[in-house]
């Protein structure tokens, strides 16, 4: 007998992880040095903020979840004017979740100072069992405290921290609006006195502008507080970061600084779980009959029915036995090889767009436009 092992080739896992604030204590506190308050006070009552750990598994093999509970290596560290410090069991400051689905999760027992804001830093790690990899979950979070008399502006847009797209259901185009708020007032409207900032986050974990590289293909137009992306064009995934500066009294700055408000979201890529099979094809062929026609349907598995117009999507490979003999999603094919051995189909995801390059890493163009593929 001879043998010959074959393994999976899976897609690597996609990670994600936040840091949300748990309950109504904000992680921007005020201080009246004039009557020693702070408000919030987090001696009196923590400021709780839990990492949120997700994995996506676009093969399906592995379900969507948040995987807290299965995190190792995990650490946290206080960052304070530049000097990044462990936060061990012995600092009386802070207290973490060790175990259980809300593992991460830290409690800040302290005030910070006006003058010297506190970045929480978290790192953990997931053991991809599919595959036997090391996935990193790594993210930060400003704890700052303002004087009691200074606006507090708060960031936020329309898009949640994940997103996923299905480019088979989902329009292409997304519109991420932004908003600024000091207390109750919305200040959005105030153009003279906020400014906001639109950035994609590069793979290197550079941010840089959105728009403002050629190659930004995905990114449709930049105005203001609106941000408009075609998801379609983006590949397997992109983040987005909105960065805001405002002056109660002047003109804000014209780029953001640290401490300045910024929110993210992130775009992924992912059809859900389906089925195919083969249609158009009668369980006998009469003996005059030359070409057959057959044809792969695809369903959901979620019992959404049939698919139309998947195939800008997904490709259909047809075999007969272990040789291809057609593509697509009707394929002329001849009936002898119908009849002659067993005839089979199989359907892939095409996975994102991609800019096609030759050889040396180029770019390639047609009439001064980039060439996409899949």
């Amino acid at each position: 007998m001879k043998t010959k092992k074959i393994d999976i080739n899976y897609k690597p896992l996609y990670a994600h992880v936040a840091i949300n604030e748990v309950g109504s204590i904000s992680s921007i506190q005020t201080y009246d040095a004039v009557r020693v308050v702070y408000d919030a006070d987090y001696t009196l009552t923590p400021l709780v903020l839990q990492p949120t750990c997700n994995i996506v598994d676009r093969d399906g093999v592995l379900p969507d979840y948040l995987v807290n509970a299965s995190i190792t290596n995990m650490k946290h560290y206080e960052i304070v004017d530049g000097t990044k410090t462990l936060i061990d069991t012995g600092n009386s400051g802070y207290e973490i979740t060790q175990t259980g689905s809300d593992k991460g999760r830290i409690k800040i027992k302290k005030n910070s100072s006006p003058l010297h804001p506190v970045t929480i830093e978290f790192y953990a790690e997931y053991l991809d069992t599919r595959t036997g990899q090391i996935l990193v979950f790594r993210a930060s979070h400003l704890i700052k405290c303002i004087n009691a008399t200074e606006a507090s502006p708060m960031l936020t847009i329309d898009s949640a921290s994940t997103v996923l797209y299905d480019p088979l259901s989902d329009i292409d185009k997304q519109v991420i609006t932004a908003s600024l708020a000091v207390g109750e007032t919305d200040v959005t409207s105030q153009v003279d006195r906020r400014k906001f900032f639109w950035y994609i986050k590069r793979t290197d974990g550079l941010l840089t502008l959105a728009g403002g590289d050629d190659l930004d293909i995905d990114v449709v137009n930049v105005e203001d507080n609106v941000l408009t992306v075609n998801r379609k064009l983006m590949g397997s995934q992109q983040a987005f970061v909105c960065k805001a500066t405002y002056s109660a009294d002047s003109t804000p700055a014209s780029s953001p600084s640290s401490g300045d408000a910024a929110v993210s979201t992130t775009i992924v890529r992912r059809i859900p779980g389906y089925d195919y099979d083969i249609s158009n094809l009668p369980g006998r062929i009469a003996p005059n009959i030359v070409m057959v026609y057959p044809k792969a349907i695809v369903t959901g598995k979620d019992g959404t029915g049939r698919w139309v117009n998947w195939t800008s999507e997904l490709f259909a490979t047809w075999y007969k036995g272990n040789a291809q003999i057609g593509i697509g999603e009707q394929p002329a094919l001849k009936a002898s090889d119908v009849t002659s051995g067993i005839l089979g189909v199989d359907v892939k995801d095409l996975g994102g767009y991609k800019i096609l390059t030759d050889g040396d890493g180029n770019i390639l163009t047609s009439d001064g436009k980039i060439i996409l593929t899949k």
